[in-house]
This record gives structure tokens, sequence and C-alpha cells, in this order.
């Protein structure tokens, strides 16, 4: 159980929420954009949303490129949106790649029977496999900017195995007074300190989003999500922004 403590967002601020009608599925990130996989597996129908990093508005909501569930994202490069066609079997197979303008959703390359296999200064790969199961290859001229190197915040994955692990359950009890369990996400960023934790309950582990101050000052302590399993890589950051996914249908960002 946790125990409940006073929470003061003094030095956070939250830049985006928003709120979807199906699962978020994937995210991708670009230089200035997010790009967004969302399933509604009662209808059977996956969606595509492009949100502005800038602004924190969408270029795009809710694309459907194809009227299809069998479509997947592969990521952001420079300009586009790739996204897998796949086969409608059991164990589905990539049969195609999609090639979307990141700001308008504009469908622009259609790739049937070919796979994305890599991106290469201002070309893009594409393979498909012969009669012989042998690949063949095909490179396409796209204008893809060179990647910029950027400082990428390194979370870490601490299962209860790992020598860390007891450092943050103590630092957790301590704070919280509760008993985390199985793995947590962790985090140090600026002068933040970032844990995703779980504890077990009603058959069920509950998944926790807390941010502290380095003088142990509860800036954000937020519940995310109930699952049968832990997952990994329950926060994501990117520039100043730490995003998460709350109740599978909700993404939260918060200024870092």
């Amino acid at each position: 159980m946790t125990r409940s403590c006073k929470i003061t967002i003094k030095s956070m601020l939250k830049k985006i929420e928003e709120n979807f009608d199906g699962k978020i599925w994937n995210l991708a990130f670009g230089e200035k954009v997010l790009v967004l996989e969302i399933r509604d597996e009662l209808k059977r129908q996956v969606f595509f949303s492009a949100i502005n990093l800038t602004t924190n508005t969408f270029f795009w909501k809710d694309l459907q490129p194809e009227k299809s569930w069998w479509l997947s994202l592969v990521g952001v490069f420079g300009d586009f949106v790739f996204l897998h066609k796949y086969s409608n079997q059991s164990k589905p197979e990539a049969l195609g790649l999609l090639v979307l303008d990141v700001k308008t959703g504009t469908l622009v390359h259609r790739f049937d029977d070919w796979i994305y296999f890599n991106t290469e200064e201002d070309k893009l790969i594409l393979y498909r496999l012969d009669k012989d199961n042998l690949p063949i290859y095909q490179e396409v001229e796209l204008v893809l900017p060179k990647p910029k190197i950027e400082e990428n915040n390194l979370i870490n994955h601490y299962t209860e195995t790992s020598e860390y692990f007891p450092l943050i359950f103590k630092f957790l009890y301590h704070l919280l007074k509760i008993e985390a369990e199985k793995a947590v996400d962790y985090l140090e960023v600026n002068d933040k300190i970032v844990i995703s934790y779980y504890i077990y309950k009603e058959n069920q582990f509950h998944n926790y989003l807390l941010i502290t101050n380095k003088e142990k000052e509860i800036l954000l302590h937020d519940f995310i999500n109930s699952s049968e399993g832990i997952g990994i890589n329950t926060f994501s950051t990117k520039s100043d922004t730490l995003f998460y996914v709350k109740n599978q249908n909700q993404l939260i960002g918060y200024e870092i």
C-alpha cells in the first residue's frame, strides 16, 4: 500500500496531456515530432497520430492510411513516417512498407512486398526474400537528413537480481513506506530522480511513477497502470520532456 503524501509540483510543468480512443501500442520520436500507434481492439482498427513537440499540438490525429488492422509503426526518419503492412495470418509477416509525410500524414511512397532494412545517407534500403528464401535488396533515394547527435538520458531497468535494486527499494520504502517488487525503471536527469516501480495487490501489479528532487521532495507521484506482469521502458524522455502512458490510452508529458 502506498502512504498518502503531499505532492508538490513546484518545478514540474505539464506540457502535454492527450487521450486516445484505443490503446497506445507504440510510439516513435523524430527530431521534433512524436508519432503514436493507437489500436482499438474491439473495433480491430489502428490509427496513427503525430504531435509537434515544439508546440505540443497535433500535426495530424487518428489517421488511417488504410482500412486495415495489419499496420504497425516502424519509426520516424527525417520528414517521413514508416509503417509496415502485415499479413493477416496467425504469425504475421511484413508484406510491404508505407511512407507518410510526417507533417501532413500524406502517403508519399508505397512499396508493396518490400520490407524496411536500413537507412544510409539519402537512401532507404529495402529487402524481400526470393523463392530460395534469400534476400534481395533495393535502394530508394529519399531526402533523409543525417541524424543529429542528441544527448540521451539513459533509463536503466533494474530487476530484483540487480545490485542496484535494494538501494532503490530502500529509497522508496523510506519515502513512501511501500515495498517495490520485481523491477524498476530508473533515471537521474538534471536535479531530478525518476523511478517507475511496481507494488502487488489484488492479484495485479500496480505501476507508479515517482519524481523527486535530490532533497527527496516529491514533485510527482502518479499511478500509471495495472497489469498481470511488469513492463520495461515505462517512460521515455525527449529533449526537455518526460513522457509516459497512463491507463494505456493517455499520453502525458512533463518538463524535466
